[in-house]
């Protein structure tokens, strides 16, 4: 975990978080799609999300939508996501060098977190997914141009936001006026959507 925080920390300076496209819960990329009506209907019958507010981030369509603890939309965002499809870490990629990550294991991994506010080793903001995986959704990162995270995030087509080592990124103003606020004070529930797997296989069938 601490390789791929320290690399958070270098490209995460003030200078380089960049607002990004603007989110809207009205505009056509924020249109759930099939798999996240799915999911959110599930919250709400089984209250799975225990009274906390909760984000779903569906990987298929390269977006990100925020619900209060009630269930209320309260925005959605374009994001990117890991380079690697699938859906499970590789183990222990926490903890290694960046180097070692080769694009297959650049993989957001699909699942049910507790999610936290927390820092960066730089003291910067950002919401803790899986810390012991190194899991992270913050504001985009701009420092490598050659990567053009604006740019994908800008684009309707979902083809192109892969680009991360696995961590989430949004749009700087999603980040502070939806995600900052409602998770602020309170953990809170992530739902990643698989890509290759049901959402039987990683959500309504496991224990509890």
């Amino acid at each position: 975990m601490l390789y791929l925080a320290a690399a958070v920390l270098i490209a995460f300076p003030h200078s380089s978080l960049a607002a990004g496209r603007p989110y809207s819960s009205d505009e056509p990329a924020a249109v759930a799609s099939s798999a996240v009506d799915e999911i959110r209907r599930w919250i709400g019958e089984t209250a799975d999300n225990q009274g906390l507010p909760f984000l779903i981030v569906d990987k298929v369509h390269a977006q990100v939508l925020a619900f209060d603890p009630e269930g209320h939309m309260l925005g959605a965002a374009p994001v990117l996501l890991g380079l690697g499809h699938g859906d499970v870490s590789p183990p222990g990629v926490g903890d290694r060098p960046l180097a070692a990550i080769g694009p297959e294991d650049r993989i957001t991994p699909a699942g049910r977190f507790v999610a936290s506010m927390g820092e960066n080793l730089g003291g910067k903001e950002i919401l803790w997914i899986d810390y012991d995986a190194a899991l992270s959704l913050h504001p985009v990162i701009t420092t490598r141009p050659v990567d053009r995270r604006l740019q994908r995030l800008a684009t309707v087509t979902p083809q192109d936001n892969r680009i991360s080592y696995g961590c989430v990124n949004v749009p700087r103003s999603f980040f502070y006026e939806v995600v900052e606020p409602a998770f602020t004070g309170t953990v809170g529930i992530v739902y990643i959507l698989p890509e290759s797997r049901s959402l039987a296989d990683v959500f309504f069938s496991a224990p509890g």
